[in-house]
């Protein structure tokens, strides 16, 4: 159980994110979820039944009023920052650094401020994906980013000990970031993935929520960089 605990989730108005905070409530934690938005903040919070907070981590003087409003916590997870694939090829340095930007250094702004306040048996989660395992130039920033906050979160493992920073790294998650494509084509999405995996099934928002969950209760476990994606690493791997 996590009474008592207060679970801060960058990113969790919506997919996994959202899918962390529903099953950190499910224990009993206090839960603040975030948004760029403050509108779409409220409505998340409103919806899950927590708190929500508007955050926008390319901004240093927004992180930090963002954590002077949280105060103490124990558990921090972050998911946000830019999103989709951008080939490195195509990509012009400016689009490419704002990439960066969100998910490397806004991840980064979110840990270095979050430390002095988080208590000491806390923990860090950042959620990356499969594209952290396959070099393609049609996502080679993700790849990259990825690849960087993997490295950070161990780097952090070591700076924050005894706080503990892990890497939860997911394979295709059927969530709301897909809404944008017609049903038809996520159907097919759907079907081509679970091929993939070695479960013959998608991993759902809540299921990888409650592995997270999970983890930040696991006081021995720091620096890891798991796969939750029902095995769809092992056939990258072959």
């Amino acid at each position: 159980m996590m009474n008592g605990k207060t679970v801060v989730c960058i990113g969790g108005s919506g997919g996994m994110g959202r899918g962390v905070a529903k099953a950190a409530l499910e224990l009993g934690a206090d839960v603040i979820v975030t948004s760029r938005s403050k509108v779409k903040a409220d409505q998340a919070a409103e919806e899950l039944g927590c708190r929500g907070e508007p955050i926008d981590i390319y901004d240093e003087t927004s992180v930090t009023d963002f954590f002077t409003r949280v105060g103490r916590f124990t558990h921090l997870m972050i998911t946000a920052g830019a999103v989709g694939r951008s080939g490195f090829s195509e990509t012009p340095p400016g689009e490419a650094e704002r990439f960066m930007q969100g998910k490397v250094w806004g991840t980064h702004r979110c840990i270095w401020h979050a430390k002095d306040i988080m208590d000491q048996d806390g923990s860090v989660t950042l959620i990356t994906g499969g594209y952290s395992q396959i070099i393609d130039d049609k996502a080679g920033h993700v790849h990259t980013a990825f690849k960087a906050m993997e490295a950070m979160a161990q780097v952090a493992a070591v700076s924050l000990a005894p706080i503990r920073c892990n890497v939860v790294r997911p394979g295709f998650i059927d969530s709301d970031l897909w809404a944008d494509i017609s049903d038809d084509d996520r159907e097919e999405l759907r079907r081509v993935e679970s091929d993939r995996t070695m479960i013959g099934r998608i991993v759902e928002p809540i299921e990888l929520g409650r592995f997270a969950v999970a983890l930040m209760q696991t006081l021995i476990v720091t620096g890891a960089i798991i796969p939750v994606d029902g095995g769809r690493h092992l056939s990258v791997a072959s």
